[in-house]
């Protein structure tokens, strides 16, 4: 699963989700779909990207009538609740393809295991609605799990939520309920499936080793662990745990801030509390107030935990009626809402010197009435941020700069500094920083299109640019028809 990196980097790509990479550019390589041989690819039809609020991931068409299989943390307990959630498909998501758009569909969850990181839904167009017909779905392999010891294995999916890759292995260890692969994943590869030669399922990726167990002398020690097969067909018939909750029951303020995210992919604003109908929009902002009001906080960690409901609320807030949010809520005192940004920006700088730059622009312009207002709104706060902290010129101030319009800083024209970019010291550390503030000066007419395209291409053939922020590029180009 890949997570919610900064308004502004999402929106610059016009992309579903994505998140930055540490992934050395010399690492195991990533292949097209297109490049796959024609058994995995007739598989790969059935493999599509999904999209939630704040994050993406991938997930498998199991049966021809719209049963979904991904890992827990993508559609399980704490994402999906038991009466279902909305989410966003994308098939054919690939080179290779004509650029796809979204479908919105009802999940209604069928099966879930936390423990083998397993869950199974079943989708419809609505609520109650007929199952989804899914002519393209994957077989699941049953074998025992031993036997898969040294097979050949192909992993296909969404890396950094990008266009379809593929990366094969062999199964270098089997202990009757996980499989350890030689197959290199990124974040985005939740809930891919592992596929044998045949394009059978036989397992169901959900991590690899984090930080230095990558890292080897000469490059990464590429490896990712999923649940066998066998236990993941086991684990269909049991009853859905009991930890998974329901939006109707009643619940407290602390209940609905914890599990905002059910109230959200439910497409449901108001909660069962005290007895009553309660707009969790409200419970989010007392929560944002009372984490704002204390002052002795012991660690830029414990500040960060304590303002996620401050954070949380911007998935749920727009106001302005020509943007395309498939839902969100506009809160009844907007000026309540911005001062409480304010006050976080704020709050975090004083504390550890960081800028939250989306809260003085992207928030701010998403409690205005209209795209133009809020364009004009976010620059406003943005400039007056900026002109009290000073900060140098870098690529994260240059996005937010971009996004809104705003040509210079510092005396330092803001094009100019992105097309020498390879002059700025920290370039290749802030990879996707730089992509979208290129985007952002193209998506405002800045910059026109073979300019863009050749920013883009020059940044993604550099070779201390990240794998993540490659992957990156291709979605961005993808999404813009630049990429074939």
């Amino acid at each position: 699963m890949t997570s919610r990196l900064s308004r502004c980097v999402v929106a610059a790509a016009l992309i579903l989700g994505g998140c930055s990479s540490t992934t050395p550019a010399s690492g195991p390589s990533l292949n097209d779909i297109t490049s796959a041989n024609p058994t995995i690819q007739a598989a790969a039809a059935a493999i599509v990207l999904v999209t939630m609020p704040g994050f993406s991931a991938t997930a498998s068409f199991i049966s021809p009538d719209g049963l979904l299989l991904t890992n827990n943390h993508v559609l399980g307990v704490g994402v999906c609740p038991i009466e279902g959630c909305y989410a966003q498909l994308t098939w054919n998501f690939q080179r290779g393809a004509p650029f796809p758009q979204p479908v919105t569909v009802f999940l209604s969850p069928r099966a879930v295991d936390i423990g083998l990181d397993m869950a199974v839904l079943q989708a419809s167009s609505t609520p109650g609605g007929p199952p989804l017909a899914t002519p393209s779905y994957l077989t699941i392999d049953s074998r025992d799990p031993a036997s898969h010891q040294g097979i050949h294995v192909t992993v296909v999916g969404h890396p950094e939520a990008s266009v379809k890759k593929w990366s094969s292995g062999q199964v270098v260890d089997a202990d009757g309920t996980w499989l350890t692969t030689s197959a290199f994943i990124l974040p985005g590869n939740s809930g891919s499936p592992l596929l044998d030669d045949h394009g059978h399922l036989v397992g169901l990726m959900h991590r690899s080793p984090d930080g230095e167990d990558l890292i080897a002398g000469d490059g990464l020690n590429a490896s990712s662990i999923g649940t066998a097969s066998s236990a993941l067909i086991a684990a269909m018939s049991e009853p859905l745990p009991g930890s998974m909750v329901s939006i109707a029951a009643p619940a407290t303020d602390a209940e609905v801030v914890n599990n905002q995210l059910l109230y959200l992919a439910a497409r449901t604003r108001t909660a069962n509390v005290d007895g009553a109908q309660k707009e969790v929009l409200t419970s989010l902002g007392a929560a944002c107030d009372a984490a704002l009001a204390v002052t002795d906080y012991a660690s830029p960690e414990d500040l960060s935990s304590a303002l996620a409901p401050c954070f949380d609320a911007e998935q749920w807030i727009e106001c302005r009626s020509d943007d395309s949010s498939p839902f969100a809520v506009c809160p009844a005192d907007t000026g309540a809402w911005q001062r409480r940004y304010e006050a976080l920006y704020e709050y975090w700088r004083a504390f550890n010197g960081e800028l939250e730059l989306d809260e003085v622009s992207f928030a701010v312009a998403a409690l205005s009435d209209s795209m133009a207002d809020g364009q004009t709104a976010g620059a406003q706060a943005l400039s007056q941020a900026l002109a009290v902290a000073q900060p140098a010129l870098d690529f994260h101030v240059a996005l937010h700069l971009a996004a809104f319009g705003i040509e210079t800083y510092r005396g330092a024209d803001v094009v100019e500094f992105t097309r020498n970019y390879a002059s700025v010291p920290d370039y290749a550390a802030n990879g996707q920083y730089l992509v979208s503030t290129i985007l952002w000066l193209g998506n405002l007419g800045a910059i026109d299109l073979p300019d863009t395209k050749g920013l883009l291409t020059a940044v993604h053939d550099d070779r201390t640019i990240d794998l993540g922020t490659k992957l990156f590029i291709e979605l961005a180009e993808y999404n813009r028809g630049i990429l074939p």
